[in-house]
């Protein structure tokens, strides 16, 4: 369990290191969904489980924004 929370601690930081870099806007999406899955696992393995209905409306927005930008 300790090494589950320390893998998701790792993934939020490697994800706001893709979002901070700018070096393209695809890596900063992809960045965004790894902090918010990493995010959501961390919540989920403390016990929360509304973080499952965030992450949803969260990914549902991105495939949105996705599809107006194309």
């Amino acid at each position: 369990m300790t090494y589950l929370l320390l893998f998701f601690g790792l993934c939020f930081v490697l994800g706001g290191l893709a979002v901070a870099s700018n070096t393209s806007q695809h890596y900063g999406m992809v960045g965004l969904v790894l902090v918010s899955i990493a995010v959501c696992g961390w919540l989920l393995s403390l016990g929360v489980s509304l973080c499952l209905v965030l992450f949803m409306v969260y990914l549902g927005r991105i495939l949105v924004s996705f599809i107006l930008c194309l």
